[in-house]
């Protein structure tokens, strides 16, 4: 399981690591920040220390084959402040199905539950653990979730696509004008 990110509050890593606390997976963690060290002794405490990896920052090439070799990205965020998530984008371009979380925002949107992954509840490491273990436990879903991720990010995230997108709603706001 891959996460990717600024090791920052919002970003929900305490919650996955009580998920990861409540389920035998690997968890690897890619990125720096502020709570890294707070969150090494998260893991130390929640005797995990030994299947979660944090690999600091990667380069284009080392990220490019982490979402390759994972079986499934992660994106816990807790608060509004994650206001789409492109990382989704990244692990999706990768084929890998999304765990993320239903926030108020972009999030839940380019995660389209039962479709490219699963959504969760924010600060539920129950849900959250759940949803991990459904996914890392059927080939075939992780499979089936990972083609449809990778079918969205080809079709609704493409620069033709929100060229298009941005250039219609400049025309209706020239219409209304």
């Amino acid at each position: 399981m891959l996460f990717v990110g600024q090791l920052v509050y919002y970003k929900g890593i305490d919650v996955l690591l009580n998920a990861a606390a409540r389920n035998h997976f690997h968890v690897a963690v890619v990125g720096g920040g502020a709570l890294e060290n707070e969150l090494r002794q998260r893991a130390d405490a929640l005797d995990i220390s030994d299947r979660v990896h944090f690999l600091g920052r990667l380069d284009d090439d080392e990220l490019v084959a982490a979402y390759h070799a994972c079986d499934l990205f992660c994106l816990p965020s807790t608060q509004r402040s994650e206001a789409f998530g492109i990382v989704q984008l990244e692990a999706f371009a990768a084929g890998k199905p999304v765990v993320s979380t239903d926030l108020p925002s972009g999030v839940p949107w380019v995660n389209k539950h039962n479709e490219t992954g699963l959504v969760v509840p924010p600060r539920d490491p129950e849900a959250l653990a759940h949803a991990i273990a459904r996914i890392l436990n059927d080939s075939r879903l992780r499979e089936s979730f990972g083609r449809h991720a990778r079918e969205r990010v080809c079709t609704t995230f493409t620069a033709d696509r929100m060229a298009a997108d941005t250039l219609a709603v400049y025309r209706d706001i020239l219409a209304d004008a």
